[in-house]
């Protein structure tokens, strides 16, 4: 099933952040992918995108630059986001990790996030998506 992200934005633009992040967007449908990484680099940010869990580590690891927050849809195949996740928390302790879901519910009820766990919902908002990141990366 197809998931869709919302383009509505307020008429202000989201402010812009102080110096240069780096963030990887890593979803396996790559209109969602190129429209969240989109929204990003509007918004100020670098952006890298990954369309699995295991061509995110790679970049990770091939990256000769700090990326500095990974942006990672739940439900993949082969690798899901929360074990990418757990990968990168291992890896690389400290680098924020931001979930999303257009499957809230089952994502918390069925266990794949823990309560609290930096998450958006899917169809989300340029400014949302603005506003969580600099939340993470704290901005």
């Amino acid at each position: 099933m197809a998931q869709q992200v919302s383009t509505r934005t307020n008429s202000a633009q989201p402010e812009r952040p102080a110096g240069g992040y780096t963030v990887l967007v890593v979803d396996d449908e790559e209109a969602v992918r190129h429209l969240a990484s989109r929204m990003l680099t509007w918004t100020g940010y670098q952006t890298l995108e990954a369309s699995h869990g295991r061509e995110a580590i790679a970049t990770i690891e091939q990256h000769a630059a700090a990326i500095h927050l990974v942006l990672t849809d739940i439900k993949m195949p082969g690798m899901n986001g929360r074990e990418l996740g757990r990968h990168v928390e291992q890896r690389w302790p400290g680098k924020p990790i931001l979930y999303m879901s257009g499957f809230a519910s089952e994502v918390f009820q069925g266990g794949l996030l823990e309560t609290g766990a930096p998450f958006l919902p899917k169809p989300f908002t340029q400014e949302d998506l603005a506003h969580k990141v600099r939340s993470l990366l704290g901005g």
